[in-house]
């Protein structure tokens, strides 16, 4: 093996960038891996490249660790990622065949070197993802990212290096109820952090999340894509649409069967353990842990794709703990069910009568509901945060407790119940409140009585039109219909076990408090309690629809 390392690969503003090169024994030319990382080149590297005769070069990103230049979130992925493979291209141990993969931002840095244009990828491998950094990224249906964009843009990359570790100097819980929000990061001990304020501010769809988004680019993706999610992360939706995507704007039938999706038991990165949470998955659940190495050892040393994955998608299904191949997405044999609200905390198929009174519960965002597990990607590199919000499955019984969380619960299910694909939850709801927002949890209850979470969705009232459109608030005392959209998922519920909803109205700090004014989220810092009414009649018959699998 050859290294070199600190090699400055020259973009074409003048900016050097810090780059560590790994050649195979021999005297190739060989495939290339290029990994583009924003969390310092020294942490990657893998010897099972090397040892199959595939180079490995990894680089980092403007202003990041040891490269120069000056660092801001995305906009200058395609330039630096076109102009470094370029660079690859032309050294005389590349053989033209050059792969990317990578999870989270590194791999954004994948998404943008394909829209740069650049014809030098021959596979790529994105790994949990975003398509869309506005509709589930650093917001949600409108709500603001607080715990993870916080911590991202004020700890991780507004220095050169990371400062995450300085975080848990601070009373985090505390911190994060800093109002008005366009100022916790100077409360954070920083100078104001002009990503982070970009961000907070740009609290509605505009030309700024657009410049980031994957709409309208799928068409430059004419090369085999693995794409990598998990469940308990925040993108199972978003890699499983970027698949469907890719799929039908593949210009080829050969590049449109080339593309594959994997999406396992795990948050934001694949798990080397088989426990996740209070839940463990078994052996069968680390045997797709190698797939980047074989995905790209297959695909660059030319074999055919259907000796690493013949099927399209492979999921595996929690409950059972297997994994399974599928050829479409959403499953062909779906049926979609509803499970309705009903009064006294029933959930069934049954359809709600006319005379059912609604529930309520005010939310008071001096006492926010506290995150507990779910589908998000805080890890423990966020220390002093990752402790106030554990992302995975947890029993979420605790919050039963308190008057501000509603709860309905089918019956002892009489056989097994598997849901999978992508679920949605159809609210009739009123507020005292101007603008507020709606959380909805699906919770697989045990024999045992722990209440486990599966699946999750949120969304601010004022984008109740549209998430992408310009928000409209309400009319306190208004009942209006909320679709909320929850995180895709694959679970059997066990024959003894139950369904469970919760419906509250935050999760913090997860995300932020929505403060019940209808003022700007950025810049406000009054707030008032929101009186919230649920609706489940035949005429407004509030319910989840749940994709079961027969």
């Amino acid at each position: 093996m050859q290294i070199f390392r600190d090699v400055k690969i020259t973009m074409r503003d003048g900016v050097k960038l810090a780059t560590n090169v790994f050649l195979p024994d021999g005297n190739g030319p060989w495939p290339v891996v290029l990994v583009r990382t924003a969390y310092n080149r020294n942490f990657v590297y893998d010897r099972n490249f090397l040892d199959k005769k595939i180079a490995l070069v990894v680089q980092d990103c403007r202003r990041r660790y040891a490269s120069e230049g000056d660092f801001y979130p995305f906009v200058n992925e395609a330039a630096d990622g076109y102009d470094t493979l370029e660079w690859i291209s032309n050294q005389k141990w590349c053989n033209g065949k050059i792969g990317m993969f990578g999870a989270s931002y590194l791999a954004a840095t994948q998404f943008y070197a394909v829209i740069s244009g650049s014809s030098r990828i021959s596979v790529l491998n994105p790994q949990f993802m975003t398509g869309d950094c506005w509709k589930q990224g650093y917001f949600c249906n409108g709500v603001f990212s607080l715990g993870l964009t916080w911590s991202w843009l004020c700890f991780e990359t507004n220095s050169k290096t990371s400062e995450a570790s300085v975080m848990p100097a601070f009373n985090v819980a505390e911190l994060l109820r800093t109002l008005p929000l366009i100022d916790l990061d100077v409360k954070s001990g920083v100078n104001k952090v002009k990503s982070y304020r970009d961000f907070v501010s740009n609290n509605r769809y505009s030309e700024f999340w657009k410049q980031f988004s994957l709409e309208g680019q799928y068409n430059k993706f004419q090369m085999p894509v693995l794409l990598i999610g998990g469940w308990y992360d925040y993108y199972p939706s978003e890699m499983l649409k970027i698949f469907c995507e890719l799929e039908k704007h593949s210009k080829t039938k050969q590049v449109s069967e080339s593309h594959k999706v994997i999406i396992g038991p795990w948050t934001h990165g694949i798990n080397h353990l088989t426990t996740l949470g209070e839940i463990d998955f078994g052996e069968d659940s680390l045997k797709e842990n190698d797939a980047t190495v074989r995905w790209l050892d297959c695909v660059l040393h030319g074999r055919n794709i259907s000796q690493f994955q013949k099927s399209p998608i492979r999921i595996f299904v929690m409950g059972k703990n297997i994994w399974r191949d599928e050829y479409e997405w959403p499953l062909a044999r779906t049926k979609y069910t509803n499970y309705y609200l009903h009064q006294a905390g029933n959930l069934s198929t049954t359809p709600p009568g006319k005379h059912e009174k609604p529930d309520t519960y005010d939310y008071d965002p001096l006492n926010p509901v506290p995150t507990i597990g779910g589908n998000h990607s805080i890890g423990t590199y966020n220390p002093g945060l990752y402790e106030l919000a554990k992302p995975g499955p947890y029993d979420q019984s605790i919050l039963e407790t308190r008057n501000d969380v509603l709860v309905y619960t089918s019956d002892v299910l009489e056989r097994d119940t598997e849901i999978t694909g992508p679920i949605t939850f159809i609210l009739f709801a009123s507020s005292s409140a101007p603008d507020t927002d709606f959380v909805v949890k699906l919770v697989d209850v045990h024999p045992n009585g722990k209440s486990i979470n599966i699946s999750e969705g949120i969304i601010r009232a004022r984008f109740r039109n549209n998430v992408h459109g310009e928000p409209v608030l309400m009319e306190p005392g208004k009942i209006y219909k909320f679709n909320i959209e929850m995180m895709a998922t694959s679970n059997v519920f066990k024959k003894g076990h139950r369904i469970k909803v919760y419906i509250t109205s935050s999760n913090f700090p997860l995300w932020d408090r929505n403060l019940n004014t209808g003022n700007d989220p950025a810049t406000d810092t009054e707030m008032q309690v929101a009186h919230q009414t649920i609706f489940h009649d035949s005429l407004r018959p509030s319910h989840i629809i749940l994709p079961v699998i027969g």
